[in-house]
């Protein structure tokens, strides 16, 4: 008996365009026999994001993140492997894809039509569709962005859905600057706003995808991937953006040293840093968004922050990601541009994150 391929669907965005946002939005419109697997691929080597996907979410069957590199070049021969896995382990209804915030989707969908033609007809139960690639418009930066990272156009360009998020608190001057140029970049793709982060299930299911047929048989180039006429280079694609790992000793993450960072991350500039995620051990109390009722016990938050924009989600004892042994109390990523890790790790190892941090590139 032949089973059923499992949908794919993929996002992808810039870095802090709300795809984890808009991901989990989805998760909770689902009905409760309907079981999803997340594969997530970040930059960097921590993996944070996955307790904010499995927080709450009965119908999430499990996450898999990938990680220090990308989906559409260092790690394409792991993507594979992970889906096979994800299909195997948990058996889900759907997978969705949320990919780095620099993939160039077009060899993401070849690898999941090359993938889907594999395991054609088979009844392993290993078959895969794309159902359709989301692509996340951060309509506040989009601008900024768009002018430093060649791949955030592209993603707007090769997409069958373009979904423009945290439009709320721009004018409707700026946000008709940011539907022309993403019109002008792709005309014919269907446009949607988000509400406050979240999306309609109906929108992004059933879309049935048609990215990547008529690329399968183009020529293959050994270090580099020319889909609808652009050229992208799997080596300077990877370095459009550098990553630093930060570790705060847990004498470091008190006092003032706790005060320094929470100064930096109201004053950090959104022109040079592009997202920074941190898993944190402190009181809530402590927190610069604490209110009366938060706890003076130590708890787990991870701290989202994008363009200047930030917000600290406490986590669960249970899903909180064990990431802090007994010498840390925080440890993150700082995403910077291509040329800047060297100038930022200097930066910030020099107290202004306070005495001891320890930061890596």
């Amino acid at each position: 008996m032949t089973v059923e391929p499992t949908p794919v669907t993929v996002f992808t965005g810039f870095l802090g365009a709300g795809k984890t946002t808009l991901l989990i939005s989805l998760l909770k419109q689902l009905p409760k026999d309907y079981k999803v697997a997340i594969l997530k691929n970040e930059y960097g080597d921590i993996k944070i994001d996955s307790a904010l996907a499995t927080q709450n979410n009965g119908n999430l069957a499990g996450v898999t993140e990938m990680l220090n590199g990308c989906l559409c070049c260092v790690l394409t021969g792991q993507m594979r492997a992970a889906i096979i896995e994800l299909q195997e382990k948990y058996h889900p209804d759907r997978i969705l894809i949320e990919t780095s915030g620099s993939a160039f989707p077009a060899t993401i969908s070849i690898q999941l039509r090359d993938l889907a033609r594999e395991f054609s007809g088979q009844a392993s139960g290993q078959g895969i569709r794309l159902d359709g690639v989301i692509n996340v418009i951060d309509v506040e930066n989009f601008t900024g962005y768009a002018d430093t990272s060649k791949t955030a156009s592209l993603q707007a360009q090769y997409t069958d859905l373009i979904v423009f998020n945290k439009w709320e608190n721009v004018s409707e001057r700026q946000f008709d600057i940011v539907w022309d140029r993403v019109n002008d970049l792709n005309t014919d793709t269907p446009k949607i706003k988000s509400n406050n982060g979240s999306i309609s299930l109906e929108a992004i299911l059933g879309i049935d995808s048609k990215l990547g047929l008529t690329l399968l048989e183009a020529p293959r180039h050994q270090n580099s991937h020319d889909h609808a006429g652009h050229s992208h280079n799997s080596d300077e694609h990877v370095s459009e953006i550098e990553t630093l790992t930060v570790k705060f000793p847990k004498k470091n993450l008190d006092g003032k040293e706790l005060t320094s960072f929470f100064n930096y991350i109201e004053i950090a500039p959104k022109d040079e840093i592009y997202r920074m995620k941190f898993v944190l051990r402190l009181p809530g109390s402590a927190l610069p968004t604490a209110s009366k009722s938060d706890s003076s016990e130590p708890r787990t938050y991870i701290l989202n922050w994008a363009f200047g924009r930030y917000e600290f989600t406490l986590i669960s004892e249970e899903a909180a990601p064990a990431l802090l042994d007994d010498y840390l109390a925080g440890i993150g990523t700082v995403m910077v541009g291509r040329g800047d890790g060297r100038r930022f790790r200097k930066r910030l190892s020099g107290g202004i994150l306070g005495d001891g941090v320890k930061v890596e590139l």
